[in-house]
């Protein structure tokens, strides 16, 4: 048996609803009053969002965060 399987959300950012790879797309986490925390629940960042992101940080000096291959699409198989 074949099949693939993504997950649907809004971006923490934005808002907008997107689906994505739940083990690959960048996410935060962010504390029960929607505050960036170190040990909040992780919510996802939708493409465009991280594309802005990585341009403020190469705009800063900073390095780009890496997004992983697939993070913004279906994956093969089953989940783990």
């Amino acid at each position: 048996m074949t099949g693939a399987y993504f997950a649907t959300g809004p971006c923490v950012f934005c808002g907008r609803v997107f689906t994505f790879d739940p083990e690959r797309v960048p996410s935060i986490p962010v504390d029960e009053r929607g505050n960036v925390t170190l040990s909040g629940v992780k919510h996802p960042l939708c493409a465009d969002c991280m594309t802005k992101i990585n341009e403020f940080r190469e705009f800063m000096g900073a390095q780009p965060i890496h997004v992983l291959a697939g993070a913004y699409e279906p994956t093969e198989g089953f989940p783990p």
